[in-house]
């Protein structure tokens, strides 16, 4: 083999196959499509809507008490007024369930908030085994004002207490516009988790 046809042959070895850029370009758009799906997610507790993180500090954070508008089959929160006041909690009239301790409810408290990375998190405002319904926040954690139960802002994991494996329940939500928007049927048809 002559010396120009060796150096012919070893070019063609090095030189990328067609099938390699499109397999490069193929891997690059999955990859921006993943990093666009977390930061512009659709929502709720499986896709959750990041808005920027959160450093709640050390003292306790209290939530502030807001009243949702009630459309018949949508409810709706302003998505500036949890950006801004961070933890929100509201009630949803017309939702009558039970827990397991015999306390009655005709309404279903929710909670709202930002987590310390950033997530919008919608969930029960429950802590069912204790029946304890207020919270606040200290750091990167939720505490049940009842019992004192733990868990992470982010995820709900619980960290410590009697409760750990009840977080409050985690409720879907929709983002559009400028509007968090929770239906309204899924929440008639909440029910507490067996405790």
């Amino acid at each position: 083999m002559s010396r120009e046809s060796k150096k012919k042959k070893f070019a063609d070895q090095k030189k990328p196959r067609r099938g390699t850029y499109f397999l490069i370009g193929l891997a690059a758009a999955a990859v921006i499509a993943g990093g666009a799906l977390m930061l512009f997610g659709k929502s709720g507790s499986e896709g959750l809507t990041n808005v920027g993180a959160v450093n709640y500090g050390s003292a306790a954070v209290d939530f502030s008490a807001v009243e949702a508008e009630d459309s018949g089959n949508k409810i709706v929160l302003n998505l500036d007024e949890i950006k801004n006041k961070k933890s929100l909690t509201f009630d949803v009239q017309g939702v009558d369930f039970t827990l397991n301790n015999g306390t009655a409810f005709d309404y279903l408290p929710l909670l709202a908030y930002v987590s310390d990375k950033g997530n919008i998190v919608v969930a029960a405002s429950l802590c069912e085994p204790c029946s304890g319904v207020a919270f606040h926040i200290e750091g990167d954690q939720l505490v049940c004002n009842a019992c004192g139960t733990r868990w992470s802002l982010d995820g709900l994991k619980g960290i410590s207490g009697g409760c750990t494996t009840y977080p409050p329940e985690m409720i879907d939500y929709n983002i559009e516009g400028d509007k968090l928007i929770i239906d309204r049927a899924a929440l008639e048809n909440w029910q507490p988790r067996a405790v």
